[in-house]
């Protein structure tokens, strides 16, 4: 990590910890005046985690009715909000730049003063500081939020003085129980909808259909290879998702597809370099920021196997029924992969999680051993990713 990386690191530790003073100067706002039929919901999440609400977001029309729903939500996800049809209005933040700027920060919290409602629900199970300004800002009736997750994966929790923690918590007049720390993501969602009076079970979230340029779409059979994630302690070595490239191009015959951010093209070089001498090149493509998210949702769902680290690209696979392999570290299992679902989903493409299976797993809840914390300090990765090998990953093909 370079000196900048852990300036910018130490602002966004210093930025949450101050968040919490300020809630303490803003008034809890409730309707001047008699509001009718409006609900508000906020859902400010990264879009692995918007994915993954889908299935219950599309409950909440069944909840309230009668009512206009507005959400507020993350930009990197106002595209995949508008496609669903299920809110009436939305209106999008810049989180970063929320949780950074303060004046961008007022401008918001401004606008959010405006949105009286009849009903403001906050689904979101790690909270932050954040998270509860933007409740404590719009003025509605009622205020419903989820009891917070107060494990270290959550850093804004971590770093949240109990007295303030007890503020932010009055901010709600109902908070629905969140359930036992290892629930799987879709079964808390699940929960929070019963918690609203509304019979639900969870099942894997699903994004329709788009309609998107021509020339988007490969013409021959490939599949989808995911080789970035939001922090590199998270990614599989490059050279190992070249050799099950290989492999597919190989023993499948399948045009190998490299999806992820622009930020991440970096990663098709290197991806390339490790293939060596092969012929196979000429038989993979780099889609690194070539596509918006519909676009990327739907090159996914025409792949015959989507493979890739634990980040938004394996959500939008089960979100459009197609086959994937995930490797994900033990810090994660559990909470968002893998899938459990409540109703019968059979029929459904699985979504493959391979793991090192090691004793310390969910050790983002604090678990971690020495020699984990030892392996992170000196490669930058934790060990459970090291240690899924490619046989394991060509083995679920």
């Amino acid at each position: 990590m370079t000196w900048q990386n852990k300036l910018e690191k130490i602002k966004r530790w210093a930025n949450i910890w101050l968040s919490q003073f300020r809630v303490l100067c803003i008034k809890n706002q409730r309707p001047q005046n008699t509001v009718s039929g409006k609900i508000v919901v906020i859902k400010i999440d990264a879009i692995g985690d918007f994915l993954i609400w889908l299935d219950s977001a599309s409950q909440y029309r069944e909840c309230y009715p009668n009512y206009n729903i507005t959400l507020i939500c993350n930009t990197a996800c106002e595209e995949i909000a508008e496609h669903t049809g299920f809110f009436d209005r939305i209106i999008a933040i810049k989180n970063k730049k929320f949780e950074a700027d303060n004046s961008y920060k007022k401008e918001v919290l401004r606008i959010l003063q405006k949105q009286n409602c009849n009903v403001l629900l906050q689904p979101a199970y790690s909270r932050t500081v954040d998270m509860d300004i933007l409740a404590c800002s719009i003025p509605a009736d009622e205020k419903i939020g989820f009891v917070a997750d107060e494990s270290r994966e959550n850093l804004s929790r971590y770093l949240t003085f109990g007295w303030v923690r007890k503020r932010l918590d009055k901010i709600y007049d109902k908070l629905i129980p969140s359930g036992e720390e290892d629930l799987m993501e879709l079964e808390r969602n699940a929960r929070f909808i019963r918690g609203l009076g509304h019979d639900f079970m969870a099942g894997y979230p699903t994004l329709l259909p788009s309609c998107i340029e021509e020339g988007i779409l490969p013409e021959k059979s490939y599949a989808v290879l995911f080789p970035g994630a939001s922090s590199e302690k998270k990614m599989w070595p490059i050279e190992r998702f070249a050799k099950v490239g290989k492999y597919l191009i190989k023993q499948k015959d399948w045009d190998i597809y490299l999806c992820g951010s622009s930020e991440e093209a970096y990663l098709y070089e290197r991806f390339i370099k490790a293939m060596g001498h092969s012929a196979q090149k000429d038989r993979v493509h780099n889609y690194f920021g070539k596509t918006s998210l519909l676009e990327l949702a739907e090159v996914i769902r025409h792949a015959k196997l989507f493979v890739g680290n634990d980040t938004s690209g394996i959500h939008f696979a089960a979100a459009v029924n197609t086959k994937g392999i995930c490797i994900l570290g033990e810090f994660a299992y559990g909470r968002f992969l893998p899938y459990r679902c409540e109703r019968d989903c059979a029929g459904h493409e699985p979504i493959i999680v391979c793991h090192a299976g090691m004793s310390c797993a969910g050790c983002a809840h604090g678990t971690m051993t020495q020699a984990c914390k030892k392996h992170l300090l000196t490669t930058g990765r934790h060990l459970c990713i090291e240690n899924v090998s490619v046989k394991q990953v060509i083995e679920q093909i």
